[in-house]
C-alpha cells in the first residue's frame, strides 16, 4: 500500500518527516518497505496563454508561438501537435530547471525561443504523452503554476497484513496516526448537492437475490456527465501512488478507493436494462466479457451484477464490456457495495484477475462506508465531470451489519503484556480509534467500528492497547534464565523413534497438508467430523483433517497412477475434530501407514507374496518393539465403515488407541484405488504418552540392560478358545504369569474350521526364553510352561489344544 504524505495532510496535521512517520507506522505493525521522494518540475513555471501559433518557416513539425505569461509576451518554438491559439498552458521561463536541463533563450531552426510550453510528463505530473498540457479557464494567466500542483511529495510503501483491510486507504493510515498522536482526524465531506429535479428511486431499482454474498448494495445516479481529463491535483495524487490517470470518471472512482478504501464501479446507465440491477449468482457455464474484452466462463460460485437481460459486471472483480462508460456516456450509475470476502477471493483467484478492488473486497471492506462513498463520488462527478446528481439514494441492505461487543479486562491485559495499563489509558486508546466504549465495573465493554473486522476477542483489544501505548513499555528482564538440556522432551523422542522405526522397515514418509478436502473425509466414512475452515479459498482445503488416512489414500492413488506397484507410506501428524478413534474436539498426534502391493517382489527363484494382515501386525509389533512398549492387540472379525478383517490396539480405560486392517473395496474405489490397501492409524498420545517418561528410548536416561550372550529357547503352545475371546487377552496371561526368563510372546498362527467346533478358533503362541548368565535347560522352562498353561485354561472356554 502506497501513501502520499501530501494526500495524508488532508486528514491529519503533522510536521513529522517521512522517516519519522515510517518509523511510527512500522511500530504500529505496518512495516515500511520504502520511501520514494517525488519531485515535480513546476517551480518557476507560469500560467500562459497562446496568443498566436503559426508554422515554423524552417521545420514542418514546429510552430512559432507568442505566449502571454502576464505582462510579458514570449516567443516560444513548440513542437506539440495540439498547440493552438487560445490555449491556456504551463510555461517554463528562462532559467527554469526541467529535469536534467535548464531553459535557455536560444534559436531553434533559426527562430528565437525564450521558454518552453510543457506537457504533464515533462513536469512529472503523470506519464501522459498526449502533447502539451491544456489548462482550464480556472487558471489565471501569469499565476505561479506550482500553486496548482505541489512540487514535492513523499510516498511511503507499507506491507499491510491481511487482517487489516481498513489500512488499505489514506483514511485508514491517517486514523492510525491521529490515534497515535492524539490529534483530530478530519474526514472528507460526504455531503452532496443533488442538483437534478429527477429522483433516483424512479430510475434505479436494486434487487439482491444473493444476500449472503452481497449484504449491502448502494446505488446513486448522475446525469449530464462529461467524460474528460481529471483535474491536475487528482492526476498528481494518483500518479504519485503508481496509478495511471485515465479519465475523470475512472479517476474519481479510483481516487475514492485509495482515499476511503471502498471500491466503486460506474455503469453507463443507458446500457442497464430498465434501470434495474440484480445481484445474483452466475449460472454454471455462463459466458461473460469483462472490461479487458476477454470472454470468461463463469461457475455457480461467482457473483454476478446483472440487469433483467444480461450480466453487466463480475461482482467485486471487474466490470463488463457491455456496460462500460465511454466518451459518449451521459448518465452514470454509481455502485458502492459490500461483497462477501471468500466469494470474491475465489473468483479473483480462479480467473487470475487480481485488482486493487478485489484485494480490498476479499479482505473485507467497511460495510458501513457504502453510502458515504457513493455520495462522495456523486459530488466529485458534479464538481469535475459537470454532472447533475439525482435526488436520493437506493440503499439495499437485506442483512444489516452489526459488530458484537468485546469485553476488556485491564488486569488481564497486564498479565498478557507484562506491564500495567490503567483502565483510563486503555479507554483513551479505544476512543481515539473510534471504538464504542462502555464501563461496567472493572470491565470495559468495547464495540469495534464497522471497519475493524479483526477485533473479535479480548486479546485483539490487548494488542490495540499495546500498539498505541507502545511496545517499548514492555519491561526488559534484568536476568535471563535459560535451561540447557541435551535431552529432548519424551514425546519428541517418541516421534523420532517412531519415524526411524517406520523408515527402517522400508516405509516412505509422507507429509500431507493438515488442511484438506471435506469430500475426502466424507468418502472415507468412519464417522469423521473434521473442523471446518471458515472462509476457505480452496475447496480442496476446506477442513482441518480428523484423520491421516484420507491424505495417505490420496498419496497411494497418486503413486499408483504413475506406475508404482508396491507402495509403503506413513505419516505422523496432528488431527482434530471427531476421528475414527474418537476424541471429539481435541487435537491429537496420530501415526498412520498404508501398504499396497507385494511384500516380496517376484524373482527368478521365488514367487511374489502380496501384503496381508499379518504384515500389518508385524509392522505394529516392530513399531512397539522400537518404542519398548507392549502392543495390546485385539483381533476383530467385525467390519466397520471403512475396514474389514482388522485388529485394534487397546489403551487404558478400555479406549481404542489404534485400528488396522484391510480397506473396504468400495472405500478404495472412492479414491480411485482398485487394489487391496492394508492400513492402520494409531493415536500416539493415547498409546504412548501415558508412559512416555518410562520408555527406554534413544537419548533418555533409562538404565542399561546387558545383552545376553547365550542362546534363546522357544516353546510353542496352542489353545482352543471361543471366537469372542481376544487373542490379546490370552497373550497377556502368558506374559504376566511367566517368569523373568520370558523374552517375547508372539502369536504366529490363527485357525478356525474343522475339526474345531463352530464358534471356536485355535491360537498358537511362540514363547521365547533367554537368560543373561547361562544356557537354559528344560528344567528351567518346563515349570514355567506348566504354570502359564494352567493360568490360560482358567479363562472361560479356553483349553490346551492336543
Amino acid at each position: 500500500m502506497k501513501i502520499s504524505l501530501n494526500w495524508l495532510h488532508d486528514f491529519v496535521d503533522f510536521d513529522e518527516s517521512p522517516e519519522q512517520i515510517a518509523e511510527i507506522l512500522t511500530f504500529l505493525n505496518f512495516e515500511c518497505e520504502g520511501i520514494e521522494y517525488i519531485k515535480r518540475y513546476v517551480n518557476g513555471v507560469r500560467v500562459g496563454k497562446v496568443l498566436e501559433a503559426i508554422p515554423h518557416p524552417n521545420a514542418d513539425k514546429l510552430q512559432l508561438t507568442k505566449v502571454d505569461i502576464g505582462g510579458e509576451i514570449l516567443p516560444i518554438v513548440c513542437g506539440a501537435p495540439n498547440c493552438r491559439e487560445g490555449l491556456i498552458v504551463p510555461v517554463a521561463t528562462v532559467g527554469t530547471r526541467i529535469g536534467e536541463f535548464t531553459i535557455e533563450s536560444r534559436k531553434l531552426r533559426g527562430e528565437m525561443s525564450q521558454g518552453m510550453i510543457l506537457s504533464e510528463s515533462e513536469m512529472k505530473i503523470s506519464e501522459s504523452h498526449g502533447g502539451i498540457l491544456e489548462l482550464g479557464d480556472d487558471f489565471k494567466v501569469g499565476d505561479d503554476f506550482s500553486k496548482a500542483v505541489p512540487a514535492e511529495d513523499a510516498v511511503l510503501e507499507f506491507e499491510v497484513t491481511v487482517n487489516r483491510p481498513d489500512a488499505l486507504s489514506h483514511i485508514g493510515m491517517a486514523r492510525e496516526l491521529a490515534s497515535h498522536w492524539r490529534r483530530p482526524l478530519r474526514l472528507p465531506s460526504f455531503e452532496v448537492q443533488e442538483t437534478s429535479t429527477r429522483n433516483v428511486e424512479d430510475e434505479l431499482r436494486i434487487d439482491i437475490v444473493a444476500p449472503e454474498q452481497c449484504p449491502r448494495y448502494v446505488g446513486r445516479k448522475v446525469t449530464g456527465v462529461s467524460v474528460q481529463d481529471s483535474p491536475l491535483w487528482m492526476k498528481a495524487r494518483l500518479s504519485s501512488i503508481g496509478q495511471r490517470p485515465i479519465s475523470n470518471v475512472v479517476d474519481i472512482t479510483n481516487y475514492i478507493l485509495f482515499e476511503l478504501g471502498q471500491p466503486l464501479h460506474a455503469f453507463d446507465a443507458d446500457k442497464v436494462k430498465d434501470g434495474r440491477i440484480i445481484v445474483r449468482m452466475a449460472e454454471e457455464g455462463e459466458d461473460f466479457v469483462t472490461l479487458d474484452d476477454k470472454s470468461r466462463k463463469l461457475v455457480s460460485t461467482d457473483l454476478m451484477i446483472a440487469d433483467p437481460e444480461k450480466g453487466i459486471a463480475l461482482g467485486g472483480v471487474m466490470g463488463g464490456a457491455n456496460s462500460e462508460v465511454t466518451d459518449s456516456t451521459n448518465d452514470v450509475i454509481i455502485e458502492a457495495a459490500y461483497f462477501d470476502p471468500p466469494t470474491i477471493r475465489k473468483t479473483a483467484k480462479r480467473l487470475a484477475l487480481p485488482s486493487e478492488a478485489s484485494r480490498r473486497f476479499e479482505r473485507g471492506a467497511d460495510p458501513g462506508m457504502q453510502a458515504n462513498a457513493a455520495a462522495r463520488c456523486a459530488e466529485l462527478f458534479r464538481l469535475y465531470a459537470g454532472a447533475e446528481v439525482l435526488q436520493g439514494v437506493v440503499d439495499a441492505c437485506p442483512i444489516p451489519y452489526q459488530r458484537p461487543p468485546v469485553n476488556y479486562r485491564p488486569e488481564r491485559a497486564g498479565v498478557v503484556l507484562g506491564f500495567e495499563v490503567s483502565k483510563s489509558d486503555a479507554i483513551k486508546v479505544f476512543e481515539s480509534l473510534e471504538f464504542g466504549v462502555e464501563e461496567k465495573g472493572d470491565i470495559v465493554v468495547v464495540t469495534p467500528p464497522s471497519w475493524r473486522h479483526d477485533i473479535e476477542r479480548e486479546i485483539d483489544l490487548v494488542e490495540e492497547v499495546a500498539r498505541h501505548v507502545g511496545y517499548d513499555k514492555v519491561p526488559t528482564a534484568e536476568e535471563s534464565h535459560v535451561v540447557l538440556s541435551n535431552e529432548d522432551p519424551p514425546l519428541e523422542r517418541i516421534l523420532d523413534t517412531a519415524v526411524d522405526s517406520m523408515v527402517a522397515m522400508g516405509f516412505h514418509e509422507a507429509i500431507c497438508s493438515a488442511m484438506t478436502s471435506g469430500d475426502d473425509h466424507e468418502a472415507f466414512a468412519g464417522g469423521l467430523k473434521p473442523f471446518e475452515i471458515q472462509r476457505s479459498i480452496n475447496p480442496e482445503m476446506n477442513v482441518y483433517r480428523a484423520s491421516l488416512a484420507p491424505g495417505l489414500l490420496r498419496v497411494v492413488e497418486h503413486n499408483l497412477n504413475r506406475g508404482l506397484e508396491d507402495i509403503f507410506v506413513f505419516e505422523v501428524g496432528q488431527v482434530g475434530g471427531m476421528g475414527w478413534l474418537g476424541c471429539e474436539g481435541e487435537q491429537r498426534l496420530h501415526l498412520s501407514f498404508a501398504m499396497v502391493g507385494q511384500r516380496i517382489p517376484q524373482s527368478y527363484d521365488r514367487s511374489s507374496e502380496p501384503v496381508d494382515l499379518a504384515d500389518v501386525v508385524t509392522v505394529l509389533n516392530e513399531l512397539a518393539r522400537g518404542l519398548t512398549l507392549d502392543l495390546p492387540l485385539e483381533f476383530s472379525y467385525d467390519s466397520c465403515d471403512n475396514l474389514m478383517l482388522g485388529v485394534k490396539v487397546a489403551a487404558d480405560n478400555d479406549d481404542i488407541a489404534g485400528v488396522a486392517g484391510l480397506l473396504k473395496a468400495e472405500v478404495g474405489e472412492r479414491f480411485g484405488i482398485d487394489q487391496p490397501v492394508y492400513m492402520a492409524e494409531l493415536d500416539l498420545e493415547r498409546w504412548v504418552k501415558p508412559v512416555a517418561g518410562e520408555l527406554r528410548l534413544p537419548g533418555n536416561n533409562g538404565g542399561y540392560k546387558r545383552f545376553s550372550r547365550f542362546p534363546s529357547s522357544t516353546r510353542d503352545v496352542s489353545f482352543i478358545v471361543p471366537i469372542t475371546t481376544p487373542a490379546e487377552e490370552v497373550r497377556r496371561v502368558l506374559q504376566n504369569h511367566s517368569s523373568e526368563l520370558l523374552e517375547d510372546v508372539v502369536l504366529f498362527d490363527l485357525y478356525s474350521g474343522e475339526p474345531l467346533a463352530t464358534g471356536e478358533r485355535s491360537l498358537a503362541f511362540r514363547l521365547v526364553f533367554r537368560a543373561v548368565d547361562r544356557t537354559l535347560t528344560d528344567g528351567d522352562i518346563d515349570p514355567v510352561i506348566e504354570t502359564v498353561i494352567s493360568e490360560v485354561e482358567k479363562l472361560k472356554g479356553v483349553r490346551l489344544r492336543g
